[in-house]
């Protein structure tokens, strides 16, 4: 049986009956057969509010198990999607070599320009770029990692004037701090967390969707995984707060997660027991709309606010 490794925490680590997050009443908000296309499940999606509508980046899986992005736009980012346009990716001997599949799409804005990050996976994984000024028209900009990089989120805004990013490096399951002068080459990597500062994640651990600034600092949601008997594997979402200076400098990981899998669906599916936080949407009054996938298989969404995930990152 597989057991969480040793870790400091501190006290007290029993809580008062109480949760951050607030499923949807009428979660799933997409499903397979809401798509206009051939398809079997609704893979980790991204959501940003853009001008007066939301809009998504579905990852969808036909029954030939080609992955494929398709744009949703709702009115209130809860319901009445309306879905159908498939987001143009590249057909270039690389890309194809690197992007058999491609998935877990993370969209952040930088001034006027939407950059979407999303992994590529052929012979190894590595991470794809591409822009958009409307999220109708998308610009297919190169590889940003070598092989073996899963999960690139950039901040929204540079750090020290540079750019600014999360990523997990696959063998490790770990979340590091990048940075670029230009989106193109990166280095100063440095270990933000392993997953030893985690109770609910150690098999592994990667960041979700684009850091939130806050008074106390940056608060990052990650995905989290622990393994039950050495085969079945939960995934949860935490949270954690960073240096607004040196998002490298960890302040605290919260001790519980914010979200499990404990709704029929997210505990049957293409991968059971599984909620993937995979993006969110943090509204002009603080309340946060937090998107996640569902066992491979549905998108849902959730209600919390940057108040109250902070109450975790500090408190609990």
């Amino acid at each position: 049986m597989s057991n969480p490794p040793t870790a400091s925490y501190s006290e007290p680590r029993v809580f008062a009956k109480w949760r951050p997050v607030r499923r949807y009443a009428g979660n799933p908000i997409v499903t397979a057969d809401m798509v206009p296309f051939a398809c079997r499940g609704i893979y980790n999606s991204s959501v940003v509010k853009h001008e007066d509508r939301y809009v998504m980046v579905l990852r969808c899986e036909g029954y030939n198990f080609y992955n494929f992005f398709c744009l949703a736009e709702s009115p209130n980012g809860y319901d009445h999607w309306k879905i159908g346009e498939i987001v143009e990716l590249p057909k270039d001997a690389e890309y194809k070599k690197y992007a058999r599949v491609q998935y877990d799409p993370r969209i952040t804005k930088i001034g006027d320009t939407y950059h979407m990050t999303f992994c590529c996976h052929g012979s190894d994984a590595r991470m794809g770029h591409m822009t958009s000024q409307d999220m109708h028209n998308f610009k297919w900009e190169g590889f940003i990692t070598g092989t073996g990089f899963r999960n690139t989120v950039l901040f929204p805004e540079k750090l020290n004037g540079l750019y600014t990013a999360l990523e997990r490096p696959n063998a490790l399951g770990e979340i590091w701090v990048t940075q670029s002068p230009d989106l193109k080459f990166w280095g100063n990597q440095r270990l933000l967390m392993d997953k030893g500062k985690c109770s609910f994640g150690w098999g592994k651990i990667g960041p979700c969707g684009t850091p939130i600034r806050t008074k106390e600092g940056w608060l990052i949601i990650f995905h989290a995984v622990s393994v039950v008997c050495e085969y079945e594997f939960l995934y949860h979402a935490g949270v954690a707060l960073a240096r607004l200076d040196d998002p490298s400098e960890l302040i605290r990981v919260g001790d519980e997660c914010i979200l499990t899998p404990e709704m029929p669906y997210e505990n049957a599916g293409h991968t059971p027991n599984c909620v993937f936080a995979s993006s969110h949407v943090v509204e002009p009054d603080g309340s946060i709309k937090l998107y996640y996938g569902a066992s491979d298989r549905y998108q849902c969404v959730a209600d919390t606010s940057i108040d109250e995930l902070l109450e975790v990152a500090l408190k609990r």
